[in-house]
């Protein structure tokens, strides 16, 4: 029954943090749209060249042997090199999947902040009645 007397006082209140919360996940959204796209332009950007590097590297490898008998074993060579490494980037990249923060991490701040808030004033309320 107190709550619904206290509800008049209270309700402009949680407008205001509802609205802060609003703010507070566009700013987030709009940050983590710009980052990602550097990032995504950066990755691409570093992949391609990386890519292309190795490729002659493996290219002069395969020239380099191409009249010994050794011919086979530096393409199975490179190709076993070339399934470690997948096997472990993708071990790399799953392990780093799990560990990156969830979305919204200030929201998810500041609502565990006023959730401990009110419970707090809720708890004094409790106790001084």
């Amino acid at each position: 029954m107190r709550l619904l007397t206290a509800l008049p006082r209270v309700a402009p209140v949680l407008a205001r943090h509802a609205l802060g919360y609003a703010d507070l996940a566009v700013e987030e959204l709009d940050s983590l749209g710009d980052r990602m796209r550097r990032r995504l332009f950066v990755t691409l950007a570093c992949t391609v060249a990386a890519s292309v590097a190795l490729l002659m590297f493996c290219l002069l490898a395969v020239a380099m042997v191409w009249d010994t008998p050794y011919r086979t074993t530096v393409v199975a060579g490179l190709a076993l090199a070339f399934a470690l490494a997948a096997i472990i980037t993708g071990g790399l990249a799953r392990s780093e999947r799990e560990k990156s923060a969830g979305p919204f991490p200030r929201l998810s701040t500041a609502w565990d902040q006023d959730r401990e808030m009110l419970r707090d004033v809720l708890a004094a309320r409790e106790n001084h009645s």
